[in-house]
């Protein structure tokens, strides 16, 4: 059996196409800033809202956790009027927020140029020697996690953790 590659799809550009486009590293900073913010705010509503106290502790993700499988049991996210995926999102900017908070020598917010798109930028968290980039770290979450007992939010913050010292 022979292997074809000569189709084209080049998937460092299909993930350019999803990036949002910017004059300068400013703009991409100021706007970057607001997207967490905003999913921080809608975060905290909806905790608020279900009296699950999200207080940038280690054990406030396992009480996101369970508040996601909760809502995500209960068909609630419609309720709520946001989708899975800006819940999944802000997830994932709580648990590196946690982080630079807990951590603020060794982590930090960051946005740079995407090497594969012209005025493309990304955000992402500097953690010890490693650098991640992201939109949504917890996309599709309910498929790889069935129920909120593995308590994999606080797992991978410890693994992130680890890497801080």
């Amino acid at each position: 059996m022979q292997l074809n590659f000569d189709h084209q799809y080049d998937a460092t550009l299909e993930y350019a196409k999803q990036l949002p486009s910017f004059d300068n590293i400013y703009a991409a900073q100021a706007f970057y800033y607001e997207f967490r913010q905003e999913h921080l705010h809608l975060l905290m509503e909806i905790a608020n809202e279900y009296q699950v106290t999200l207080d940038y502790s280690k054990n406030s993700l396992i009480a996101l956790e369970h508040l996601y499988f909760s809502l995500f049991r209960n068909n609630s996210f419609f309720d709520l009027q946001v989708t899975i995926d800006e819940f999944e999102t802000s997830m994932g900017i709580y648990m590196c927020d946690v982080l630079v908070k807990q951590h603020p020598n060794k982590a930090e917010w960051l946005v740079e140029a995407y090497a594969y798109g012209d005025d493309k930028y990304v955000m992402g968290i500097r953690y010890g020697r490693y650098n991640q980039y992201f939109q949504n770290l917890f996309h599709q979450f309910y498929l790889m996690n069935k129920d909120a007992g593995k308590q994999e939010l606080l797992r991978r913050y410890e693994r992130m953790e680890k890497r801080c010292i």
